[in-house]
């Protein structure tokens, strides 16, 4: 993380005076993070901070906005948050329903709403699940990692 501050201080600086730049610089570091921490599993303060960022400085895109979305979520997955990655993707999958059923009643492509529609409603019944108490298969979280017998720090 701190190479990837390192580096946008470098390119924020290269930018100057474009706000357009400096504002693109920044949203790509904030995402570039957020994908590093879905891999390697940092604490959930780490992903919240990334999120938080990415909101502040905008979406480049609602197909980033989607993506962003599932991967904070599914750190809160990880970490045992249903709620909170809840709260991310429940709106999110209520607006690309909508998206889908017009693109339906207009007979126009509902390629793009499935697409995004199949990773976050999944992510979010297994947030559904996990809320109920009830185990992921073949989804691991913290706490299963950190009972693993023989799991070490050194292992990440």
């Amino acid at each position: 993380m701190d190479d990837l501050r390192r580096l946008e201080a470098e390119f924020v600086a290269r930018a100057g005076d474009d706000e357009w730049d400096v504002r693109e610089t920044r949203r790509r570091i904030a995402e570039l993070i957020l994908n590093v921490a879905l891999s390697k599993r940092p604490p959930l303060e780490v992903c919240r901070e990334a999120w938080k960022d990415i909101v502040r400085l905008g979406f480049s895109g609602k197909d980033r906005e989607y993506v962003m979305a599932w991967f904070f979520a599914d750190c809160c997955r990880y970490d045992e948050n249903p709620e909170e990655g809840l709260a991310v993707l429940e709106p999110l999958v209520a607006e690309l329903e909508r998206g889908l059923e017009e693109a339906r009643a207009t007979q126009s492509s509902t390629e793009y709403h499935e697409y995004h529609l199949g990773p976050l409603r999944k992510l979010r019944d297994e947030l559904l699940a996990q809320r109920r108490g009830e185990p992921i298969p073949g989804k691991s979280t913290r706490r299963s990692d950190d009972e693993a017998p023989g799991s070490t720090p050194e292992d990440e």
